[in-house]
């Protein structure tokens, strides 16, 4: 019987192309992994407040630009001023690239201080992309008494917190220790939203922790009237939006001091980090990086951006992972300052 070659090996040509077919993972044929899935997006304060409102407007476009066009719901998850959202991603989260958060820059800082409620090690998230490069400040309500800068060495300033490790509470305190300011913070307001209301009633003078973006976003009618005055900020150098206003970095009276405030305030250039949890198979990471690029240069993002009057300084996670690292190799003298500040023990 004779063979013929050329047939059999179309036989068996076509039988591993079917095969293959057959076989295939079925997100190959259906979009990608993300199709039919819900992407939670964690918030780590309460809603209307600037990570809010950068949350959600992210959050309209992002999905677009992810193979399969998931869900996004967002879920507020405030508490421990950031601590809170940043171990629930940490620790309960799923793996797999279901799960993101924009988490609070001020978190690294304590846990990179050994602060004992981060349950969480900072170079293990999974970085996506910074929303904004920040700057951050301190305001008071015009019937509050302080008119000027000076005013918060000679005057007791009134203000709210979110609790530990939110910058509501960690500027303040720097400010006392660093430069002989004279902030009494009193926590339980969470959400700027909140601290905003308590000002306006005469119940806070007034409220640090609140990004520039912030300001921009949700105050600028206030900030226009004179109503909400900005009296100091903290960042590497001025923003560009206040520069009649003295930086905190301005005001260190000693190189401990201006060293101490430099090493806490270089988690600005975090200011609004989007992460997933560690162990994220790397096609799902190299996903969501990509659609979160995407989304940053998207123009109806950009629209909507700016009629918001967001802040669009992002980067990706390449700069992300340097400045995690620089907080976390700082040098012992300014970790125990800082420590010291912002009274974290952190002995075993």
């Amino acid at each position: 019987m004779k063979i013929d070659r050329m047939a059999n090996m179309k036989i068996i040509v076509g039988a591993l192309a079917l095969q293959a077919i057959c076989s295939a993972p079925v997100y190959a044929q259906d979009g990608g992994f993300f199709a039919g899935k819900t992407i939670s997006l964690a918030v780590p304060s309460g809603p209307g407040g600037g990570y809010d409102t950068y949350a959600r407007a992210f959050a309209r476009h992002y999905p677009k630009h992810l193979p399969g066009k998931p869900q996004i719901v967002v879920q507020n998850t405030p508490g421990g001023g950031g601590l809170v959202a940043a171990n629930n991603l940490y620790n309960l989260a799923p793996r797999d690239g279901t799960a993101i958060a924009v988490l609070a820059s001020s978190s690294f800082l304590v846990a990179a201080l050994g602060e004992k409620l981060a349950k969480f090690d900072n170079l293990k998230f999974t970085p996506v992309g910074n929303l904004s490069e920040e700057s951050d400040t301190c305001s008071v309500w015009h019937r509050s008494g302080i008119e000027a800068t000076q005013d918060l060495f000679a005057k007791e300033v009134v203000v709210g917190s979110e609790g530990i490790g939110s910058n509501s509470q960690t500027f303040p305190l720097a400010m006392n220790d660093a430069l002989n300011m004279k902030f009494k913070i009193i926590p339980g307001y969470q959400g700027t939203q909140l601290r905003a209301a308590a000002m306006e009633r005469g119940e806070l003078h007034g409220a640090c922790g609140i990004f520039v973006s912030t300001l921009n976003a949700l105050f600028e009618r206030q900030l226009k009237e004179g109503t909400w005055r900005v009296v100091l900020q903290m960042g590497l150098s001025r923003n560009p939006r206040f520069l009649d206003v003295p930086n905190a970095l301005e005001l260190a009276k000693t190189p401990d001091a201006k060293a101490t405030l430099t090493t806490m305030f270089a988690q600005l250039a975090l200011g609004r980090p989007l992460y997933a949890p560690p162990d994220v198979p790397a096609a799902q990471a190299a996903t969501l990086q990509k659609a979160f690029a995407a989304t940053m240069e998207d123009a109806d993002y950009a629209a909507e951006a700016t009629k918001l009057r967001l802040d669009r300084r992002w980067f990706g996670p390449e700069r992300m992972n340097d400045i995690m690292r620089e907080m976390n190799n700082a040098s012992e003298p300014v970790k125990t300052s800082l420590r010291k500040i912002l009274n974290i023990d952190a002995s075993k």
